[in-house]
């Protein structure tokens, strides 16, 4: 038998989008023809409460912060399901051959090595190998820190679209995360894209269409959220393809877009197949208005590509308020007096806003121009990279004027800010 590990979060905030752990569940799906394979998902069945479509708040309880954070006031939680859950659930299994465990952000580890240790406890035998996002771009922190008998670093090279993973070992499948393409033709200063997903590779429509519509056949899932970084790029032979087939198909189902769409490529067509195919809410990515930062940043959306795509949205059926724009906040060359202009552009237009708070990824241009400044350093604990409370490291008290920021933007939009703010 094979166990698969999906551990906790650890963080000031966390919210389910959706995401699933879906690099497990594709190795789950070439493993099985082979042995048995058994998944724990930590965030299975920890939903507080649950939101339209299926979005959730994820069960948490208060734990204390790593001696790293012990200078922010903030109280700290681990999400997911109890420790005593989990110890019962792995108290039932046989002992297992081996033990993959994935992971999320880097400065979510702490979960990573309390699951190691209590699985160490009851499996000592047991190599463990830890994959994943923190794994890849913190191999060292992660060989040294974690417990895990093996690290592997980038894209499981197993993964291809022969098999679709594995989602009937998933607890809840009301709502599950699609890829059309992997990878991003594009090279953001803050991104990491390129370091996770190596290169672009747009997969064949007619397999993601059939993917989704099994999903909808065999657990009834109605929700889909596209995990792509460049979901719009190349729309011709990739997401028009993909919403023709499912426009043809007469099958009713929401889509959703957490990582934004790309502007740029958005056109009368595209904007139209969006909205009758039942995409809700879309966000489109624009960062800042200010010129010189989005050079600076590597140049990939102008300011009239957004205004484009807000009318174009709007043309197809989308109302203006329902159409996110993600603006980054507390970025180190971008300043809140830059940001309040960011968030005027975006409302000027009648859209969203949606902040988005930056965190430092190592191996990034920006982590290199943030360690030849100081700001960093090779070994900073990878706690400091949250997106929470990094900006506190640039400038104390930095985290409280983006609070204020944030509370100036919820204003904006229940109406109790003067429109003369635009």
């Amino acid at each position: 038998m094979v166990l698969l590990i999906n551990p906790w979060i650890y963080d000031f905030a966390a919210y389910n989008f959706g995401i699933k752990p879906v690099g497990l569940l594709r190795i789950a799906s070439h493993l099985r023809s082979r042995t048995e394979v058994c998944l724990l998902d930590c965030l299975e069945n920890s939903a507080r409460s649950k939101k339209e479509y299926g979005f959730s708040k994820i069960r948490k309880e208060r734990v204390e912060k790593p001696d790293a954070l012990m200078g922010i006031s903030r109280p700290y939680f681990r999400y997911g399901i109890s420790i005593e859950s989990f110890k019962e659930k792995i108290s039932k299994m046989e002992t297992p051959e081996h033990i993959y465990m994935t992971s999320g952000m880097t400065y979510w580890y702490q979960g990573v090595m309390l699951a190691v240790r209590l699985l160490k406890e009851s499996f000592p035998g047991t190599p463990v190998t830890l994959g994943g996002v923190y794994a890849t771009l913190c191999p060292s922190h992660a060989g040294a820190k974690s417990g895990a008998d093996y690290v592997y670093v980038g894209k499981y090279e197993g993964e291809n679209k022969e098999y679709f993973p594995a989602y009937d070992l998933l607890a809840e499948k009301d709502i599950l995360p699609i890829r059309l393409s992997s990878g991003c033709p594009f090279g953001c200063s803050y991104c990491a894209s390129n370091i996770l997903d190596p290169g672009f590779e747009q997969y064949n429509p007619a397999e993601v269409s059939e993917e989704i519509m099994h999903c909808h056949r065999a657990f009834g899932t109605n929700n889909f959220v596209f995990y792509d970084d460049a979901l719009c790029y190349k729309p011709d032979s990739g997401i028009k393809k993909l919403l023709r087939l499912i426009m043809d198909s007469g099958v009713k189902l929401n889509f959703h877009t957490p990582n934004g769409l790309h502007a740029a490529f958005l056109d009368e067509e595209l904007a139209c197949l969006l909205k009758e195919t039942g995409f809700k809410a879309p966000r489109i990515s624009l960062e800042t208005s200010d010129k010189e930062l989005q050079r600076f940043t590597g140049g990939k959306v102008c300011n009239d590509d957004i205004k484009k795509a807000v009318f174009l949205l709007e043309e197809a059926g989308f109302e203006r308020n329902q159409i996110g724009v993600y603006v980054l906040i507390g970025y180190p060359w971008l300043s809140l007096e830059k940001t309040v202009d960011d968030i005027r552009f975006v409302a000027s237009l009648g859209a969203k806003v949606v902040l988005a708070s930056y965190s430092p990824i190592p191996g990034t241009e920006d982590y290199t121009r943030l360690i030849e400044s100081g700001i960093m350093r090779e070994d900073t604990d990878p706690v400091w990279h949250n997106k929470a409370i990094f900006a506190e490291r640039l400038t104390p008290g930095a985290t409280e004027k983006i609070a204020r920021t944030r509370r100036m933007v919820s204003k904006l939009y229940n109406g109790s800010m003067h429109k003369n703010f635009i």
